[in-house]
């Protein structure tokens, strides 16, 4: 009975240091997965999954209490890199603020510069007029009075918009200079739809000689054959198509991405600036408008813009409807 005893006692105590060797197992796990989230916390990572809180005792209570402890440091770093985030955009937006401000400053300057010699030129040619008169020399005095008139209306304080049959004339006015000066080597012709009725349509000032200038200039000027410009305007479903079309020498792929990618920016240097100048006016009257050129080497190039059909009428009534 004793050796009974003795043996049931043995296998007691055994059962009893196995479950006690058990519980220390899990209570070192416990603790080693603290460890190595803590590390994990000291690298910055907060996406290590959570301790086990299964447990009711001080050992599930320490596991919930770190957990909460993970979780409110891993919310305060969030909000510390938004905010980090936050600075650093408005330290961007402030830089590029500036930036603008100093490039307006010198626009200012330049826009200072830019008018004293247009006004100079002006009044120049003025004189040369006169002079041509008192000579009876009328054909350059016609010549006199269309360049005048030109610069005119590039120095007057024009609206946003004129109406299309004021642009038509501008490009008349410039093409007859054009034709003094190179004879029967460009031809431009005119392509209007009959349902335009252009003293009621209005463009934006000063946006179709740029157009014209840039195809007899790049397009028919290198050119050794005549060539022609053609100028059509048309309508469609209340957008305005205009298509200013050359037979000139065209250019290479390479060459026509590098300049729509350019449109894209629309710089105010280089090149056919003329074409940029047009591209960020259209983009600054209305998102609607689109400027797409198409070329082809040694056949030319060939310029189209769509932009809502605006006319006077509907013009007045929205002002009208504006009024306060």
């Amino acid at each position: 009975d004793l050796d009974y005893v003795y043996g049931l006692t043995v296998l007691v105590m055994l059962l009893f240091g196995f479950a006690a060797f058990k519980e220390v197992i899990r209570l070192l796990s416990i603790v080693q997965e603290m460890a190595q989230s803590s590390k994990a916390i000291t690298a910055g990572d907060y996406d290590r999954p959570e301790i086990s809180e299964r447990r009711k005792d001080e050992i599930g209570d320490m596991a919930r209490a770190f957990n909460e402890m993970k979780r409110a440091m891993r919310n305060q770093v969030r909000l510390l890199t938004a905010h980090n985030e936050m600075e650093k955009e408005l330290h961007r937006k402030n830089t590029e603020a500036l930036a603008m401000q100093n490039l307006l400053e010198r626009e200012k300057l330049q826009l200072l510069r830019s008018q004293i010699n247009p006004h100079f030129l002006f009044n120049t040619i003025n004189v040369i007029k006169y002079t041509a008169q008192e000579e009876k020399a009328e054909e350059t005095d016609a010549l006199l009075s269309s360049l005048a008139r030109l610069f005119r209306y590039a120095l007057a304080d024009n609206e946003v918009q004129v109406p299309l049959s004021r642009e038509i004339q501008i490009v008349d006015e410039y093409y007859s200079l054009f034709k003094a000066r190179f004879k029967e080597k460009m031809s431009l012709i005119w392509d209007i739809a009959p349902s335009l009725v252009l003293t009621e349509t209005l463009v934006p000032s000063f946006f179709l000689q740029p157009l014209v200038e840039n195809a007899f200039k790049h397009g028919l000027g290198p050119k050794e054959l005549p060539g022609t410009v053609w100028l059509t305007l048309q309508e469609d479903n209340g957008v305005l198509l205009v298509q200013v079309k050359d037979d000139g020498v065209g250019m290479e792929k390479p060459e026509l991405e590098a300049l729509r990618s350019r449109l894209l920016d629309s710089p105010m240097t280089g090149e056919h600036i003329g074409l940029y100048t047009v591209a960020a006016r259209l983009k600054l009257l209305d998102p609607r408008c689109r400027l797409e050129v198409t070329s082809e080497k040694g056949k030319g190039t060939t310029i189209l813009i769509e932009m809502p059909l605006v006319l006077r009428k509907e013009e007045e009534e929205d002002d009208q409807d504006t009024d306060c």
